[in-house]
């Protein structure tokens, strides 16, 4: 082998090796870096940890406050108290109904002296055993409750924390530990997986942990959402009924009710206005509509907290693309031992002066697939059966697949008209959409089976007609899923009086 060749090769081993220590030397550099990086986390973790086992940072002894302890073991909640010797206090244990404003009845309590104590939780909500609750303090036990089996007997599919109804003005108190409300079970058997929404406001079983003074009382919680500080997002109206919410269409009246196991719209309604020189109020030129505290005036809704109060209104203001159009008023009211029902009418207000009838037209049938519909005690209609029997229909020019028929209302001798419709579907429509692919894409509603109604005075002249869509809008001429539906409901009412129309949903049995 030549000299040349002798060297290269050498030259090739020494590279090699180098490359070789130069990868080890990275590997133990990322390495150290790594254990260098999880002994300081784990540092930090065993001084947080410490803190918190040996109690308190009490800066002001005239302060009440809390620090939770580490989780022991599944089930046991503990925290760290400091109560002043300023006044005295009390640990009490609320179970019964729980939303963000809502203080659950006291099933138990008991005094803690000035210093620092610890505060255990034994929470026991498995669907498995009875619902137990034992409060321990300083490791003795004080409280004890154990529900019923009818407290929540399906057991709970899901829980959240509830914060305390406003945050305390002052150190002094009170001080919530711990709270939670569960949302009950909902079975359909072995048909499907029902997966609801709900809000934070709703009312619902739970508990509440909390220090207080001993003669701190709390009135009910109100019954209705609108009070300044309420989440205008969640809308206005009754907490666990029908709430008016802004839509995304400004000219539609959105109304949701979160207890029926969704957020979003139960019902949607358009109105028309017309006066004798015909229709100047229709929904095209209503810009939006504006809530505000009366029927004259421009102030916003701002309701005053009244516990012994159990009707609330409204007053929705129409805000026209025209001076010139038509700003029609509209007032709602909820009744808290309604809580099913919605009313409406046209205010008594300058503003209706022009208008002689009024129109409400309720949207969305097809998304709740509305396919019977019943006026007093005559029998059920589908929608086939409203197109033969209907006096007049007409098909819709914007819409070939759809047909308006007039219903007779029946007997109008007695003093109010009572209207129903429904799904003829039992099972919730998600898991219609979910089990049928007929249904895939159209967007069902995704809350519990409803039935639907309305109560008109037989004194405003009502007047019944069905929109019936036969045929799948999102497809080319393709029959729509399971049959005919009824798109939509319209009723025409006289505008002399000023009477309400009260519209309903009810959960189906």
């Amino acid at each position: 082998m030549s000299d040349s060749t002798t060297h290269r090769a050498e030259r090739s081993k020494l590279s090699l090796r180098h490359l070789l220590y130069l990868t080890a030397w990275i590997a133990i550099g990322v390495a150290v870096g790594m254990a260098y990086r999880q002994n300081r986390y784990l540092r930090q973790k065993r001084i947080e940890l410490l803190a918190l086992s040996k109690g308190l940072q009490v800066s002001n002894e005239d302060e009440l406050i809390s620090a939770p302890m580490p989780d022991i073991t599944s089930g046991f909640y503990s925290w760290r108290v400091h109560i002043p010797d300023s006044r005295d206090y009390e640990l009490r244990l609320g179970i019964g109904e729980v939303s963000e404003k809502g203080i659950p009845p006291i099933v138990g309590r008991v005094r803690l002296s000035s210093g620092q104590h610890r505060v255990t939780l034994h929470k026991q909500d498995s669907v498995r055993e009875e619902f137990r609750y034992v409060v321990y303090v300083d490791g003795v036990q004080a409280i004890e409750k154990v529900m019923g089996n009818n407290w929540l007997p399906n057991g709970w599919s899901s829980s959240r924390g509830v914060s305390w109804p406003g945050d305390p003005k002052t150190s002094m108190g009170p001080l919530q530990l711990s709270s939670q409300g569960y949302q009950p079970e909902l079975s359909f058997g072995d048909q499907g997986y029902f997966n609801g929404q709900y809000d934070n406001q709703l009312t619902r079983p739970g508990y509440r942990l909390w220090i207080d003074q001993p003669d701190q009382e709390y009135p009910p919680a109100s019954p209705f959402l609108g009070f300044p500080g309420d989440p205008q997002y969640l809308g206005i109206g009754l907490r666990d009924g029908f709430r008016f919410r802004t839509s995304a269409l400004s000219y539609v009246w959105a109304f949701t009710r979160s207890s029926f196991a969704t957020t979003a719209p139960v019902l949607q309604v358009e109105a028309e206005f017309i006066t004798e020189e015909g229709n100047k109020g229709s929904s095209q030129s209503i810009e939006s509509w504006q809530v505000r505290n009366a029927a004259t005036g421009s102030d916003a809704l701002r309701w005053k907290e009244a516990p012994a109060q159990t009707v609330q209104t409204a007053f929705l203001h129409a805000k026209s693309k025209s001076s010139e159009d038509l700003q029609p008023v509209v007032e709602l009211q909820w009744d808290a031992n309604k809580p099913d029902s919605l009313g409406l009418r046209l205010a008594d207000t300058p503003a209706n002066a022009q208008i002689i009838q009024w129109r409400l037209r309720i949207l969305d049938g097809k998304h709740h697939l509305w396919r019977e519909i019943q006026a007093g005690d005559a029998p059920w209609v589908t929608p086939e059966k409203a197109i033969k029997k209907s006096d007049r229909f007409d098909v819709i020019s914007q819409n070939p697949a759809m047909k308006s028929a007039v219903l007779n209302l029946g007997d109008q001798s007695k003093p109010n008209v009572e209207l129903h419709w429904k799904t003829n579907e039992k099972l919730p429509l998600q898991i219609v959409e979910r089990k049928d692919a007929r249904y895939s894409g159209l967007s069902l509603y995704q809350g519990l089976p409803l039935s639907f109604g309305m109560q008109i005075p037989n004194a405003l002249n009502p007047a019944l007609a069905v929109e019936v869509l036969d045929q799948d809008t999102s497809t080319d001429g393709t029959a729509f899923p399971g049959g005919p539906v009824y798109s939509a409901i319209r009723v025409e009412v006289e505008a002399t009086t000023h009477d309400w129309v009260w519209l309903s949903a009810t959960r189906n049995p």
